[in-house]
Parts: C-alpha cells; structure tokens; sequence
C-alpha cells in the first residue's frame, strides 16, 4: 500500500534533502610562524622603581652665621640661578642687634679704661700688671666686635646672593621667619649631576651588588632607555616605603627631571635557560600561554616566564626544549585549531 506524503511536507522535505546535500566546509586553518623554544643565555634583570634627585655632591646648603629675620624669599625650588643672583632678602633680629650695640659699648668702655690706667701708670698710680690687664680686655672687647660685625656682613648688606650657578633644590625657609644661626636657609645644585634612588625588595637586596648594570627609563614617555651603575647600596628599610634602596649616579640629561619617577631593570648576571620568542607569549587572567604545534593542531599552554632579553623571554615551566611555539599569528588561534605554517605549500 503506497502512503501519500501531504503536499505541505515537501517543501520542509526539501530544505532537508538540500542542507544534507551542500558539500562539506573545510576545516580552517591559521597561518603562523613556528619558533622552536631553545636553551640560550639570557640576562637575569631585576625590576625597580625610583626616583631622579640632584647628586648631594653637586650642591651647597647656604646659612648664616648670625640668627636672621627673613624679610622676603626671591626664589623658589627648581628656578635656575646666575652667580650673585639675589635669592633672598634678610635683616638682622633684635637679638642681633643688642649684642652689636653691647659689643661697641665694651670696645668704647674697653678704650677709655686702658687709657685711664695708663695715665695712672705715667703719674705712678697704677701698675704695669693693671695697665696690661687693659690692654688684654681692650683686645678682646675688639675681637668680640669684629667677629660680630663679620657675622652681620651679609644681613647688613640685607641681601643672600648665589654663590654659584646652578638650580634652586630645596628652600626651607619662608617669608617672616626668624632663622637661627648656622640653620639652612636653601639648597642649591650646580644641576650637572643626578641620581636615581631605587626601591627593592628587602628579600632582593643580596643579590644585587655594587657595580651592577641599570636600564633606566622615564615611568611617563617613551624616551630610550638609558645606562647606569649602582654604586651605593643602603642596608636599611625606608620606614616610608619599606624597601630598601640602592642609588645609580647619572650625568644631566633632558630626558631626566628631578622629581621624575623611573623604572629600572637591574641585570643580576646571565644565566642559561628556556627561551621563547616574546611575541609567543599571550596572556589572559594575568596568567601566560602560549600555542604549541602538537601534530599540526595548536594546543593552549600555560607558562612561566621570567626575565627578558633581545625579543626573547625565559620559560621556567610548561615546556621543554625543541616543542615548537607559535610565534606569529597567534592572536586569533584557538586551542585545537589546524595550523598551516608560513612558507609551506
């Protein structure tokens, strides 16, 4: 007995027959360049960040020799000054002025003391031993008042010049300030010479030594890297920001500014390891992967990476030496996807 379709079935029939017949689609392929991971000497780096100062030795700390009032403060701190530029206006204190008042009553006192044993002496009436008593006090009185009126010079003339050309580094003084004798009034540097102070991770520290070579570059811009050394190492935690620090003198440059913040790869030495070319490496969740060809497939590979050098990266974990990575071409790769290598028919 022959069943009869209904007609509205065939044309769902048809889509059927016609989808099952359309020819199979062709497994994709991504091109890549394949890179073999290697054993190679690399440079073992350390990274750090820090901070450009001017060198402490390239300055001067000026002060007064007499206690002060500062009238008027004339600079401020990274202005550049000439030899002999005014950088502030001073007048000495009242205490100041008492003791030079006090100083030339004594001279005046001291004079005519002198002069009246002296009489004394030619009338008989004094001593050689009173007379020369005078003379000392009188000679000391002098000294007093000239080592004062020293002192005074510079409030006297009421202006603090530049003794040198150079960059105004740190002013710790303001305006209506008594400042006392020997206290620093501002720092200036000659500006030629500066120093990067960086921050390392106590647990770090031993393995960074004296004379060790540093990349430096600005935190902000792309300027190229620049070459140091690390000549000072500070066996103490800064209470501030924890770590420990190690100093790297640098010569002026434009591209560096005292207050910048820097980061720098300190090199610890070269060591032989796993490398793969930098551009192998992807990451995702802050984890590293790679893509190994295994049979002409691509299969996901999580990694450890360490230091880098010249392009190439060191993998301490999740390959082995010869397995080929997928060194370009692999942002678009899915783990099991066909690869089709660059260069090959």
């Amino acid at each position: 007995m022959t069943r009869r379709i209904p007609v509205w079935l065939w044309g769902g029939l048809g889509l059927g027959l016609s989808i099952l017949a359309l020819p199979a689609t062709a497994a994709v392929a991504a091109l890549v360049q394949l890179t073999p991971a290697r054993v190679m000497p690399l440079a073992e780096y350390l990274r750090a960040y820090g901070t450009v100062e001017f060198a402490p030795e390239g300055g001067r700390t000026l002060s007064l020799e007499a206690e002060s009032l500062v009238s008027q403060v004339l600079v401020a701190s990274g202005q550049r000054v000439h030899q002999g530029e005014a950088l502030l206006r001073v007048v000495p204190s009242i205490n100041d002025q008492l003791q030079l008042q006090q100083a030339q009553i004594g001279v005046r006192f001291a004079r005519t003391d002198q002069q009246r044993l002296e009489s004394l002496r030619s009338r008989q009436l004094a001593t050689n031993a009173e007379v020369q008593v005078a003379r000392q006090t009188f000679a000391r009185a002098q000294a007093t008042l000239h080592d004062l009126q020293a002192r005074l010079k510079i409030l006297q003339a009421g202006t603090v010049r530049a003794p040198i050309s150079g960059v105004v580094e740190a002013v710790t003084i303001h305006q209506g300030d008594l400042v006392a004798a020997g206290q620093p009034l501002l720092r200036l540097s000659t500006g030629n010479a500066l120093r990067i102070v960086l921050g390392v991770e106590p647990e770090d520290l031993p393995r960074v030594k004296v004379g060790d070579s540093v990349q430096l570059r600005p935190v902000y811009g792309a300027q190229s890297p620049l070459s140091g050394r690390i000549r000072q190492i500070y066996w103490q935690i800064d209470p501030k920001t924890r770590l420990t620090q190690v100093v790297v003198p640098m010569a002026a440059t434009p591209s560096l500014l005292p207050g910048a913040m820097v980061r720098a790869e300190i090199i610890l030495g070269r060591h032989k390891a796993l490398a793969i070319p930098d551009s192998a490496v992807l990451q995702q969740g802050g984890r590293a992967y790679c893509f190994v060809d295994v049979h002409g497939k691509a299969q996901q590979r999580w990694i450890e990476t360490g230091w880098r050098e010249a392009g190439w990266i060191a993998v301490s974990k999740g390959l082995q030496a010869g397995e080929r990575v997928v060194s370009l071409g692999n942002y678009e790769l899915r783990d099991g996807m066909a690869l089709r290598v660059a260069g090959k028919s």
